[in-house]
């Protein structure tokens, strides 16, 4: 008999909200299977239908996450001519703040490096398209220069979302187009 494809994914999405409760709470290396689904009020064989482990099930929350940067990027922010910062950063800041609790532990000292890696890889297309044109620098200066833009992307939403009392999403773009791109 097939699962019907709702429960399945009501399933999965259980099993990840109790994951992150507790990934929250403490390292990947400390939350046990058992603890997911006795949260999630499923046994160890349903976990297994679904998740190898525990990374992957990590993994899954974070591909989701980050499929949804890389089609946004691609689908609407890449379409313009120009770059324009205060929409295309305020597009990404508000779908950072969206999933603040998400972005704020995975972007954060506690988070998957490889989140960071493939967050940065979802924005690059942006910053190769419209801040470094290939006709102006060397490939080494456009790798370090792609880097630091990325790295200070990165500082700054993580920074950002964890403050108690983040500055809203304008005046956090009024800031740096202010203070860094002026």
């Amino acid at each position: 008999m097939r699962k019907q494809p709702q429960v399945t994914e009501q399933t999965r999405a259980n099993l990840r909200q109790a994951f992150w409760e507790l990934y929250v709470e403490r390292p990947i290396e400390k939350v046990s299977v058992r603890e997911i689904t006795d949260r999630a009020g499923y046994n160890r064989a349903t976990f297994y239908l679904y998740y190898h482990d525990v990374y992957e099930l990590l993994e899954d929350i974070e591909s989701r996450l980050l499929d949804g940067l890389s089609r946004l990027v691609n689908e609407r922010l890449l379409q313009g001519e120009r770059l324009d910062f205060s929409q295309h950063m305020g597009v990404i800041l508000l779908m950072a703040q969206e999933y603040r609790g998400y972005f704020e532990v995975l972007l954060g000292e506690r988070g998957d490096p490889t989140f960071t890696r493939r967050f940065k890889e979802a924005v690059a297309p942006l910053l190769e398209r419209f801040v470094l044109p290939a006709d102006e620098f060397t490939p080494q200066q456009a790798h370090v220069l792609l880097e630091f833009y990325l790295s200070g992307i990165v500082a700054a939403v993580s920074t950002w979302l964890s403050e108690p009392e983040p500055m809203s999403v304008e005046s956090l773009i009024e800031l740096i187009v202010r203070e860094v791109l002026s």
